[in-house]
């Protein structure tokens, strides 16, 4: 008992203080720049969280963060670094894009909003995973480094899209963009005055989805097995490989999912560069890792960024300050997450630990003497 209130204490510790560091960093670049660190902090919380109003803008921001932490946490939970989410929106983006502006004669088929939209997002999610199926059979047929491989498809993604509206598509809009999704494929917001589309339900279902399938089936006993032990997962005859390409396509179809939600109910169209900075895929990393792969986790502090999202742009229409700050702090913060700061057998536990062990042995003692 006293050990597990070690470590419950232990990683309370070690999830606190690389927020108040991260923080603390935040705080000295404010003042670098001139601005109050306690308005500032101030200003971003009271915009994202405190007001039903802000709280709308704020879901709408994490939505599609929500999608890309958990497309992470899913191969995550199995040791598969698949940190490719970024390329994978992309794609799923692009390709929705297409679809519901219209392309390739699809306009002319008079499609209805309850079929336009769903193809759409579908198709978006098929392309994407064809996307993640590249990374996962070089790492299942010929053992690629799956960092490197997702890695430089991140860039091949967003170059390729890229050309894609620069090439192709220039002169279907005043910028470098796709045509604009038509009216039948816009997916509706719950509010026109606010951000949140119904996405957020789509959002809400997949982690009900994953998490039940990681709690409560074979396949997710056998993601956390390979996580947990590679060696013994194969040995066991789990079929591994296997394993990898199904994380990647679902991983890849909530990407999709992600990205074409966001072309559909919020961009209205596609362009270079639409994730933003540091991207949703990136913000999706992030959050996976701060939620230790936990898809409830990822939900909660999801919501949390996309907060912070909204309330640094209220700051920023307020006092000027940078967005740029909130990307410093959300950085350091996964910086400060490497480090364990304590341990169950860390000498600071052991100081109460030998005063309670100490008077038990008196006790003990004493106790003994009067029976003899």
């Amino acid at each position: 008992m006293l050990t597990t209130t070690k470590e419950r204490i232990c990683n309370i510790l070690n999830k606190l203080i690389p927020l108040f560091l991260a923080f603390l960093v935040g705080a000295i670049f404010a003042l670098i720049i001139g601005f109050n660190p306690f308005d500032v902090y101030a200003r971003i919380i009271k915009g994202g969280f405190f007001s039903t109003n802000n709280l709308m803008m704020t879901l709408g921001f994490a939505c599609p963060i929500i999608m890309t932490g958990i497309a992470t946490a899913f191969s995550f939970k199995a040791g598969v670094w698949n940190i490719g989410i970024e390329g994978q929106l992309y794609i799923g983006a692009y390709a929705a894009a297409l679809v519901g502006g219209g392309y390739y004669g699809i306009s002319s088929l008079g499609l209805p909003s309850y079929i336009h939209i769903p193809l759409a997002i579908l198709t978006g999610a098929l392309f994407a995973a064809l996307y993640a199926l590249i990374p996962a059979l070089l790492k299942a047929l010929l053992n690629v480094n799956v960092v490197v491989s997702t890695m430089m498809l991140n860039y091949i993604a967003t170059g390729l899209t890229n050309f894609m509206c620069k090439a192709i598509h220039q002169g279907d809009q005043s910028y470098d963009s796709t045509y604009a999704v038509m009216d039948t494929a816009i997916l509706p917001k719950l509010d026109s005055r606010f951000r949140v589309t119904y996405a957020i339900f789509i959002a809400i279902a997949i982690v009900v989805v994953i998490t039940f399938i990681l709690k409560r089936t074979k396949f997710g006993y056998e993601v956390n097995a390979i996580g947990r032990q590679l060696e013994f997962a194969e040995a066991t005859g789990m079929r591994v490989k296997k394993k990898i390409i199904i994380l990647f396509l679902v991983s890849g179809v909530i990407a999709g999912i992600a990205g074409a939600t966001e072309v559909l109910g919020v961009n209205k169209n596609f362009t270079p560069g639409m994730s933003g900075d540091p991207g949703l895929g990136w913000e999706g990393y992030f959050v996976a890792v701060l939620a230790n792969n936990n898809p409830i986790a990822v939900f909660i502090i999801a919501i949390i960024f996309g907060g912070f999202r909204y309330g640094s742009i209220s700051a920023q229409s307020q006092i000027g300050m940078p967005l740029d700050l909130l990307n410093i702090i959300k950085a350091t913060m996964i910086l400060f997450y490497a480090i364990r700061y304590f341990k169950p057998e860390s000498r600071i536990f052991n100081i109460f630990g030998t005063k309670k062990t100490a008077a038990a042995l008196s006790d003990s003692k004493e106790e003994a003497e009067q029976n003899v």
